[in-house]
């Protein structure tokens, strides 16, 4: 057992950068327009928008607290379920989403091991998969990890839930009315209403999760996790596009991204080049507003055939090339072995010359969301591990390895 602790510890950071991440803003907001001050849920107003994010996601998110009195259940609740009582379209919306499956079986079969005698350890990768206080099965106590008498598993399970976004003791908390307003919702309103602040449509709200900050892991001067930099530095910064403008359209609570076909053909431009001696397939990463893909673990695989008269296969007349960053946890430490993502606005191009038996040409662009887990799991599944890890790894490395989908694939006739 001790053995596959060991292994289980040195993977869990491999496969899920569970390193020091940015528990505050991160950076000017760009174009975005600033409030000159908000509220907290306990009456505290901020001077600055940078003091309000930092103590709204002071993370683990503490402890809720005592329910004001007269709440309901309802009210009182942090499950999902609860708030999709009141708001169906959000909880429908959420149970689609990669946030609603946050605490997933890749991440819970590597913790399982380390829940008894590294617990800080899990609790590095809990401040963003499931970040309420109420999902952490211990809380810290001076050196010591103790029993946490708000745990409730089935809320930790539900990973990145409504609650991690709105609620900080007890009170609710939300963006503007569609009209604009943020006035005090009137007596007797469910919940006591929320507490309304721009700050829900800043990029830097989704930045502590989205963006390691000092201290955290950055293989080459970079951080893995590096989202809110790469926009910032890109023209959608300037132009007032944030994140929310992409990836929650209409407020939509979906936050689509490199697992959807349709979100990534979005922020992309494939298209054929030719001329008199070459065939050529360039992608552009022309709308995402960041690296493509940004996060260390997917990779994109253009390719390129070249095809006879019978639309057979030339040999030797296959050309890729993967977009990725490829990083490795050796020694201890992260090193980045390679880096092709696509900077915003810049292109990649795949091509071969043309021979006269040469007459079509079939490209193909395949996303693999988890390329990078894939192979974690499958390095994990041949180790020691415990029963319940194996089971949970099993599923996981099947995910891993049924999520990549091709967003181009055409085959035309090369011009000669």
């Amino acid at each position: 057992m001790r053995r596959s602790e060991s292994r289980i510890g040195t993977l869990i950071v491999a496969a899920c950068f569970c390193t020091v991440v940015a528990c505050g803003p991160a950076g000017d907001r760009g174009g975005a327009e600033t409030a000159p001050s908000a509220h907290s849920g306990d009456g505290r107003v901020f001077s600055s928008d940078e003091d309000f994010l930092a103590d709204y996601w002071l993370r683990p998110i503490p402890p809720q607290g005592p329910v004001p009195d007269g709440w309901s259940s309802l009210e009182a609740s942090l499950r999902p379920a609860d708030c999709g009582m009141c708001h169906p379209s959000q909880y429908a919306d959420w149970r689609t989403t990669l946030h609603a499956g946050a605490y997933s079986p890749g991440l819970s079969g590597q913790s399982v091991n380390w829940e008894v005698g590294a617990f800080g350890t899990v609790r590095s990768c809990l401040v963003c998969h499931a970040p309420l206080s109420e999902q952490s099965a211990l809380l810290p106590s001076g050196t010591e990890w103790l029993a946490n008498p708000d745990y409730q598993a089935e809320l930790r399970d539900e990973g990145l839930v409504c609650a991690a976004c709105h609620v900080r003791g007890s009170r609710r908390h939300g963006p503007p009315r569609l009209d604009g307003s943020v006035d005090v919702a009137p007596p007797g309103t469910p919940h006591g209403g929320a507490t309304r602040s721009t700050f829900f449509e800043d990029a830097r709200f989704c930045s502590g999760c989205h963006q390691f900050g000092p201290g955290g892991a950055a293989p080459n001067g970079k951080p893995l996790e590096n989202t809110y930099a790469e926009w910032q530095a890109s023209r959608f910064a300037t132009e007032g596009v944030v994140c929310q403008t992409c990836h929650m359209p209409g407020r939509r609570h979906l936050w689509r991204g490199i697992h959807d076909a349709e979100m990534v053909l979005s922020g992309v431009t494939i298209e054929w080049l030719a001329n008199g001696g070459e065939i050529g397939l360039r992608i552009t990463n022309s709308g995402t507003g960041h690296h493509f893909p940004t996060y260390a673990t997917p990779e994109v695989v253009v390719s390129l055939q070249l095809l006879d008269a019978d639309s057979q296969p030339i040999a030797d007349g296959r050309t890729e090339h993967r977009i990725a960053r490829r990083i490795a946890f050796r020694g201890g430490a992260w090193i980045e072995m390679s880096d092709t993502r696509l900077p915003v606005d810049s292109s990649t191009i795949v091509s071969a010359p043309i021979t006269s038996e040469i007459k079509h040409a079939h490209g193909t662009v395949v996303v693999r969301p988890d390329a990078f887990y894939a192979g974690v799991f499958e390095g994990l599944l041949a180790g020691m591990l415990t029963d319940t890890s194996r089971v949970l790894l099993t599923e996981a490395r099947r995910r891993a390895q049924t999520s990549q989908f091709a967003i181009f694939d055409e085959t035309i006739a090369v011009p000669y």
